[in-house]
């Protein structure tokens, strides 16, 4: 089983050191990836947030073996070629180490304040099909044009391509079955979301969505030799958690930093460093 850290979506450093000491440590640790909550404002949690791509890139600069991932990007508040090009270049500079994640988006803040504005869930799906399609094909193609119903291109051209061919792993979230279909038919890889408000989801809830998307591969005839189904959970999981998900099918365990289940109550930044080195030694070795 391969292990991620994910830091929580609020202010989880107090000085530029701090920050840049922690990305080290995690490399060092053992860790295999590093992921980066892609938000610019959480009302119920918060709006003080860095910028995910930006501090991947940094973190390609402090780091050499651990990957470097979102989660996730929602690709209808960004332009679709404009991520594109971001992920390529983060892939390229890291030498081969993004994995892409990418989703719907659920924060009406954050699309009326940084986007062209807010849609219901139908249409941000539509648009989300359709920039997947744009970025798939500007990482792949020599010259792109698109007529779609939200976005156009004309003889795009996006280089350099990013290092890992044909594309950088791609995955998404999600619970309900439209996305579960989609990561089936076009994605990577698939994150469960063990902590949601309020509660923490069990491995039976995991299973479940595991076989759904075996089922509708099956129905659109795609293999899923190198699907990784992963789990974001809290760094309080204990061994005989992750080992119920690692037995339901799970291969990827990213670790949240809140200290127990729902979406409440982070580690401070003073605090960090310890929980990460215990994590590391406690529990990933026994996994190894």
């Amino acid at each position: 089983m391969l292990f991620g850290i994910c830091p929580t979506p609020r202010p989880w450093w107090q000085s530029r050191k701090q920050l840049h000491d922690w990305v080290v440590l995690v490399e060092d640790l053992d860790f295999d990836g590093i992921f980066m909550p892609d938000h610019h404002m959480l009302p119920f949690m918060s709006n003080n947030l860095l910028d995910a791509w930006t501090m991947l890139s940094y973190f390609a600069a402090l780091t050499s073996r651990i990957r470097l991932g979102s989660d996730v990007s929602p690709v209808p508040r960004w332009i679709p070629s404009h991520l594109a090009k971001v992920i390529a270049t983060v892939d390229y500079i890291s030498g081969g180490r993004v994995i892409a994640g990418l989703g719907v988006g659920t924060v009406p803040e954050e699309f009326i304040n940084y986007s062209t504005g807010w849609d219901e869930a139908p249409v941000r799906f539509e648009k989300f099909k359709e920039g997947l399609e744009i970025i798939l094909r500007l990482w792949t193609e020599d010259k792109v044009t698109f007529e779609g119903k939200y976005y156009k291109l004309k003889d795009a051209v996006l280089l350099p391509k990013p290092l890992q061919k044909p594309h950088p792993p791609l995955w998404c979230g999600g619970l309900r079955r439209r996305m579960l279909e989609v990561a089936a038919r076009f994605f990577d890889g698939w994150v469960f979301p063990r902590l949601v408000p309020g509660a923490s989801l069990p491995p039976e809830e995991f299973e479940k969505r595991v076989k759904i998307i075996e089922r509708y591969a099956r129905e659109h005839n795609r293999e899923l030799k190198n699907f990784t189904f992963a789990v974001l959970g809290s760094i309080t999981d204990t061994a005989e958690i992750i080992e119920a998900f690692r037995n339901a099918g799970c291969q990827y365990y990213i670790v949240e930093l809140f200290k127990g289940p729902g979406l409440t109550n982070p580690f401070s930044p003073n605090e960090y460093v310890d929980v990460t080195k215990r994590f590391a030694r406690d529990i990933i070795p026994s996994f190894k």
